[in-house]
Order: C-alpha cells, then sequence, then structure tokens
C-alpha cells in the first residue's frame, strides 16, 4: 500500500498538478489525477495479469503455439536475463509487483490529468 501512496505523490509532482503560479492550488486537478493513479495502482495487475496470460506468458511457462511463443522463436535458442521475453515471462508468472503498480499508477494518473486537468490556468474553485 506505500507504494500507491509514493506513485501518486510523484504523480502529482510530475504532471504539474501544482502551478508556477503559488497562489493558485487547483484542488479538482489534484483529486483528479489522484484518483486515476489510485485506479492504476489497483488495475495494473489485473491488466497485465490478462494481457500476458492471453499473449502467451502463463504461470506454467509460454504457452506453446502463442504469441509469445513466436515472440521466444526470434531469440534464437538463447534468452537473455532483462530480455523482453524473460520480463514479460516473469510478469506473466509471479505478477507485475511494486514497480508496476506505480507505473500503471502514474500512467493512469496523468491520463485522467490529460483528459480532464489543467483548469488553474482558467478558472480554479
Amino acid at each position: 500500500m506505500k507504494s500507491s501512496y509514493y506513485a501518486i505523490v510523484y504523480l502529482v509532482l510530475l504532471a504539474g498538478v501544482f502551478p508556477n503560479q503559488v497562489n493558485c492550488v487547483c484542488w479538482q486537478d489534484v483529486a483528479l489525477a489522484a484518483g486515476g493513479a489510485v485506479v492504476g495502482v489497483v488495475a495494473a495487475p489485473v491488466v497485465a495479469s490478462a494481457a500476458l496470460g492471453a499473449a502467451g506468458f502463463t504461470a506454467a511457462g509460454t504457452a506453446a503455439g502463442s504469441a509469445g511463443a513466436a515472440l521466444m522463436s526470434t531469440y534464437g535458442g538463447s534468452i537473455a536475463a532483462g530480455s523482453a521475453v524473460s520480463v514479460m515471462q516473469s510478469a506473466g508468472a509471479a505478477g507485475v509487483g511494486i514497480a508496476g503498480q506505480a507505473l500503471g499508477g502514474v500512467v493512469a494518473g496523468g491520463a485522467a490529468y490529460t483528459a480532464g486537468g489543467g483548469k488553474c490556468g482558467k478558472h480554479c474553485d
């Protein structure tokens, strides 16, 4: 749970929710970005597991005949640690972990802010 707080704080700072004008803090934008970040932190493991499972990266290994197997075959039989295939197989088997949740929070919060934020320059209640 601690990681979700860090993701939200990072998002708020990164997205520039606090403008250069010290006298205007648009709490609507802060709430929008923070809410999106919380949704992203919660949804990231579910979405990533489903997507990786559909691609063939499962807890039992890479499924034969899947997109993951096709990608694996392009490596010529030697999969290096840290390569795209090894990272996806690891995440498919064990989940995305704290870093994946934080990334999901940053992406979802940033998307929410981009879609509906930025009101401080125009009007801030």
